[in-house]
C-alpha cells in the first residue's frame, strides 16, 4: 500500500500561528520556548542586554549572550510581552509575542541609540519558517480559531491542517491523516493519551456504534498542534498523525468568561436523502431529517489570593454542559414509524469540564496537575435500529472519558531541560435496553417480506478500559562542529480493557438434557461442566428448511403463510451463540519506548536531525500473551537555510513508523469465551385453533390476540423445547467450546509504515509564507489474518460445517507458513478460440 499526494499551500502566516521548532521534548510536552536576537542600528549584535518577558504566570528576566542572543525555555503557552534594555540605547518594548507547544517563538529586536529613560514601542520581526526541523506541522491556537468561523468540537480543528481528510468509517472525530485510517492517529491532551485503548480512536469508542465524543471540549483548549509528516524520535505509537492538545492555564490576572452557542433545527433547512420517499424510493433504513445543538460555557482563571501563594499557585476551570438533538424517521412501514409517528428525536447530553492548577515553584521550575472529562448519556430512543416492529429495540448510553494528567517542567541550566509526567486516563460505555427482552429476528419471509427484528434489542457490549502512563524527556545543548541538542527520552503505558458481551432478554440455565431426555450434543466428558451453566441468546426464526438434518423435525410447530398464501411452513428458533463464562474478557498491554535524538546546526545554514526510536508491545489476553520486541525506527531530517536569514529552507525527512496494536487485537487474538453454538429450540407451540393445512396432530406457533406470531412468549427454553440430536427434532448437536483465540505466525514482527518527505518554504514580505511539499508513504509491513487455503476450499468447507483456520502474520511474497497435504496442480488449459471451437466450445 503505499499514498502520494502533494500538497502546494500558499498561508497568510501571522506569528501567533506560525513560529520556529524547539529542539527536543516528549510527545506530551505542553511548553514553548521563546528566544532570539538583540541588534544595533547597524544591524550588530548586542551582548549583555536585559531581556525582561512577561507572561501568564509572572516575569522572567536574562541577558544576551555575546552573540546577542537569549532563550526562556518552558515556558506556558500564551501571549508574552518583551523589555530589551542596554545602557546607551532606548528601552524597546515589544507588546506581544505568542508562545506555543514545542515551539521557540523566535524574535529579532533592534534598538535604537538614545537614553534609558525613554522607551520606544517595536515591532519585533517574527521568523516564520523554522529553519530547524523537517518536520510537518500545523500549529492551531485559540487566538486564531477563536476569530474564524469553524465548528463546534475540538476535532472539527483537525481539518484546518493540511493533509487531514475525513476518515469516512472512522467517523468525524478520527481524520485520515496523510492517507492513514483515522484509527491510526495519537491524540494527547495535556500528555494524556486519549486514545481508546481497545480501537485507537479518540475518546469513547464503541464496536457498535463506532466514535462517541472527544474526551476533551473546545472552550478549555489553548492550543491544537497536528503533525501530519517527519516526525521526530520522541514521536510514535502512531502511523496515521499526531494530534497534541495544550490546555488553558491561570494567570497572574483574574479572568472569566460567560458564553452559549445556539442551533435550533428551525435554523436549517431539511436534508434532502436520495431515498427521499418523495423520489418514489423505498427507505428500509430511515432517514436524517437535521440537528439542533445547544452548549453553554463558563471559565474562571487566576491565581491563588494567599499570602506568598499569589506569585505561585495559579488555577483555571471550565464547565461546558451541551445537547444534541438529531432528528430522524424510522423506515417507511415499520412499527417504529407508527410508534413514533414517522419522527423521533435522538438527544445526546454531556456535561464537560475541566480543571488545572499550576504550582511555580520558581523561575525555572513548574509542577502543574490537570483534569477533564466529558461525562455523557443519551434518552431512550432507538440507536441500533430504525426498522423495527416496536420499542423494544430501545436503548440508552451512559459514556465519558476522565484524565488526570501530573507535569513537571524545569531548566535546570541555559541548556540543559529536563521534564517528566504521570497520567491516567478512563474511559467507559454502557448501554441499557428500555426493554429486557430476548431478541427474535424473523427471518422466516411468512408474516411479512425479508428479515425484520420481531422483538428484543439483541446483543450488548459494554465497556470499562483505563491506560496509565510514565514518561521522562530531558536535553542538553552543546558546541562541537556546530551546535548540538541531544536529547533522550522514555515513555511507559499500560493499557487495560475489560469487554463484557451479553444478549437481552436475561440468562437462562443450560438443560441438561434434550426434548427426549438424550444428551443435546455437549459430550459426556463436558456435560456435567455445561449443565446449568447460566447463559443468555438471541434467535433467529427460520423456516425449517433452512436448517440442515431437520427433514424428520416433528417438534417443529407450523406457521401460517402470511405473505405467499401457501400451506403452513414449519419453523424453528436457532441461537446462534450464548455464552456462559459470565460475559467479561479482560486484556492489557505493555508498552516501552525510549529515543535518542541529536538536532546538528552546522552554522546557520544547515541543520542535521539524527534520532532513533526503540518500541516494545506486549498484548495480554485472557488465555495467552505477545511481545512485539525490538521495533527500531529511524528519523533523519535534512534542512538547508540557502542565505542564512530564515527567510527560505529546503527540507527532506525520512521515517519509520510502527503501529502499536490496540488491545481489541488481545480479545480477539488471545483471549477465549466459553460458547454454546447452534442451539435449536421449539418455539411455544399449541394444538389447536391452528391454520388450515397444518397435518393433524401436528401443532402450530401461539399467536397474539390479533393472530400474528406471539413473539413475547415464543421462547420458553428448558429441556421440553431443546431440539439437538433429540428424538423427531433436529439431528444436529450442540456446539460446545472455548471459541476465539488465533496463533500467531512464528517471528511475526510490527507493522511499520516508511515515510519520505521533501519540501520547500519561503517567506515573502508582508508575512507571507509559500510552501510545497510531497510526502511518499508505504506500507513495508503489515499485520493481517492470513488462511492458507483458496477460496474455492473455503466455501466447499463451509457449506458442509468446516471453517477456515487463520494465522495472524506478516503477509508477504515470501511467506510460506502452510501446508496443503490435498493440493492439486492444475495443467495449463487453452483457451484461445481455435482450441475452444475443436473441442466443441
Amino acid at each position: 500500500m503505499k499514498s502520494k499526494w502533494l500538497v502546494v499551500s500558499s498561508v497568510l502566516a501571522f506569528s501567533m500561528i506560525f513560529s520556529v521548532s524547539i529542539e527536543a521534548q516528549d510527545q506530551g510536552a505542553a511548553r514553548g520556548n521563546l528566544g532570539g536576537i538583540v541588534y544595533d542600528p547597524s544591524k550588530a549584535t548586542v551582548p549583555g542586554a536585559q531581556v525582561t518577558i512577561t507572561g501568564p504566570i509572572g516575569s522572567l528576566s536574562q541577558s544576551t549572550t555575546e552573540q546577542g542572543s537569549f532563550l526562556f525555555s518552558t515556558l506556558i503557552p500564551g501571549s508574552y510581552s518583551i523589555k530589551v534594555q542596554k545602557a546607551g540605547f532606548k528601552i524597546a518594548s515589544v507588546k506581544s509575542a505568542e508562545v506555543q507547544i514545542n515551539k521557540t517563538t523566535s524574535i529579532e529586536v533592534i534598538l535604537e541609540t538614545g537614553q534609558v529613560s525613554e522607551t520606544v514601542e517595536v515591532s519585533a520581526a517574527t521568523v516564520t519558517v523554522d529553519t530547524s526541523t523537517s518536520a510537518v506541522t500545523a500549529d492551531i491556537s485559540d487566538t486564531f480559531f477563536q476569530n474564524i468561523p469553524v465548528q463546534r468540537g475540538v476535532a472539527n480543528l483537525f481539518y484546518l491542517s493540511p493533509g487531514a481528510v475525513d476518515g469516512i468509517q472512522t467517523g468525524s472525530n478520527n481524520p485520515s491523516i496523510s492517507g492513514s485510517s483515522g484509527l491510526e492517529n495519537s491524540y494527547v491532551a495535556d500528555g494524556v493519551s486519549i486514545n481508546d485503548p481497545a480501537f485507537g480512536g479518540l475518546g469513547v469508542w464503541a464496536r457498535s456504534y463506532g466514535a462517541l465524543g472527544s474526551g476533551i471540549n473546545q472552550s478549555f483548549v489553548k492550543e491544537v498542534q497536528i503533525k501530519t509528516g517527519g516526525f521526530e524520535p520522541q514521536y510514535g505509537h502512531a502511523s496515521g498523525g499526531i494530534v497534541q492538545i495544550v490546555t488553558k492555564s491561570g494567570s497572574t490576572k483574574t479572568h472569566g468568561e460567560l458564553g452559549g452557542y445556539f442551533h435550533p433545527l428551525g435554523m436549517q433547512t431539511t436534508p434532502l436523502n436520495a431515498d427521499d420517499p418523495q423520489f418514489g424510493r423505498v427507505n428500509l433504513f430511515g432517514r436524517y431529517l437535521g440537528n439542533a445543538n445547544y452548549e453553554g460555557d463558563a471559565e474562571l482563571g487566576g491565581y491563588a489570593p494567599l499570602g506568598k501563594l499569589r506569585d505561585h499557585l495559579f488555577y483555571f476551570g471550565n464547565f461546558n454542559p451541551s445537547v444534541n438533538n438529531q432528528y430522524v424517521a424510522p423506515a417507511v412501514g415499520s412499527g417504529l414509524s407508527t410508534a413514533y409517528n414517522g419522527q423521533l428525536q435522538r438527544t445526546k447530553t454531556s456535561y464537560d469540564y475541566a480543571g488545572k492548577l499550576t504550582f511555580k515553584i520558581n523561575d525555572r521550575q513548574t509542577i502543574e496537575s490537570s483534569v477533564f472529562g466529558d461525562p455523557s448519556h443519551t434518552n431512550n430512543v432507538p440507536w441500533a435500529s430504525l426498522n423495527a416492529s416496536d420499542k423494544t429495540v430501545n436503548s440508552k448510553w451512559d459514556y465519558g472519558t476522565r484524565n488526570w494528567a501530573a507535569r513537571y517542567d524545569g531548566t535546570l541550566t541555559s541548556t540543559w531541560l529536563v521534564d517528566g509526567a504521570f497520567t491516567w486516563s478512563w474511559n467507559h460505555f454502557t448501554e441499557t435496553p428500555l426493554a429486557d427482552v430476548t431478541q427474535i429476528q424473523d427471518e422466516s419471509a411468512l408474516l411479512q417480506a425479508g428479515t425484520f427484528n420481531a422483538q428484543g434489542f439483541g446483543f450488548l457490549e459494554p465497556y470499562d478500559s483505563n491506560t496509565r502512563s510514565i514518561s521522562f524527556d530531558t536535553s542538553k545543548t552543546f558546541h562541537f562542529l556546530g551546535q548540538h541538542t541531544f536529547s533522550i527520552g522514555y515513555n511507559w503505558q499500560f493499557p487495560v480493557y475489560d469487554d463484557s458481551t451479553s444478549y437481552s432478554g436475561g440468562k437462562f440455565a443450560l438443560p441438561a438434557t434434550n426434548a427426549s431426555g438424550g444428551d443435546p450434543g455437549y459430550g459426556t466428558a463436558t456435560n456435567p461442566t455445561v449443565a446449568g451453566k447460566m447463559t443468555d441468546a438471541s434467535l433467529v426464526l427460520e423456516p425449517i428448511s433452512a436448517v440442515s438434518n431437520s427433514s424428520g423435525c416433528t417438534l417443529c410447530p407450523y406457521m401460517a403463510d402470511s405473505v405467499g398464501g401457501g400451506s403452513p411452513v414449519q419453523v424453528v428458533l436457532v441461537q446462534s451463540r450464548g455464552r456462559f463464562d459470565g460475559g467479561i474478557t479482560k486484556s492489557s498491554g505493555k508498552y516501552h519506548a525510549g529515543y535518542v535524538n541529536d538536532s546538528w546546526a552546522l552554522g546557520k545554514r544547515v541543520t542535521v536531525n539524527l534520532g532513533l526510536r526503540w518500541e516494545q508491545q506486549r498484548l495480554v489476553g485472557n488465555q495467552l500473551n505477545k511481545l512485539f520486541n525490538d521495533m527500531w525506527s529511524p528519523r533523519l531530517g535534512f534542512v538547508l537555510d540557502p542565505k542564512g536569514d530564515r527567510k527560505t529552507k529546503f527540507y527532506a525527512n525520512y521515517g519509520r513508523y510502527a503501529f502499536i496494536l490496540p488491545l481489541d487485537a488481545a480479545i480477539r487474538a488471545l483471549s477465549a469465551e466459553d460458547d454454546v453454538l447452534g442451539a435449536y429450540w421449539a418455539p411455544a407451540s399449541k394444538t389447536t385453533g391452528c391454520p388450515a393445512g397444518t397435518p393433524a396432530g401436528a401443532s402450530c406457533i401461539q399467536t397474539d390476540s390479533s393472530g400474528n406470531p406471539d413473539y413475547a412468549n415464543m421462547f420458553k427454553p428448558s429441556s421440553a423445547t431443546l431440539l439437538n440430536s433429540a428424538s423427531g427434532g433436529i439431528g444436529n448437536a450442540v456446539t460446545v467450546g472455548l471459541s476465539g483465540g488465533e496463533p500467531f505466525q512464528p517471528g511475526i514482527r510490527m507493522e511499520y509504515t516508511d515515510e519520505y518527505v521533501a519540501g520547500f518554504q519561503h517567506e515573502f514580505r508582508g508575512g507571507i509564507v509559500f510552501g510545497v511539499r510531497y510526502i511518499d508513504r508505504r506500507l513495508k509491513r503489515v499485520i493481517e489474518d492470513e488462511g492458507g487455503i483458496s477460496v474455492e476450499q473455503f466455501n466447499a468447507l463451509a457449506n458442509n460445517g468446516g471453517g477456515l483456520n487463520y494465522f495472524i502474520g506478516n503477509p508477504n511474497l515470501k511467506s510460506d507458513i502452510f501446508v496443503n497435504p490435498n493440493e492439486q496442480t492444475f495443467a495449463g488449459v487453452d483457451e484461445t478460440q481455435s482450441a475452444c471451437a475443436a473441442n466443441g466450445g
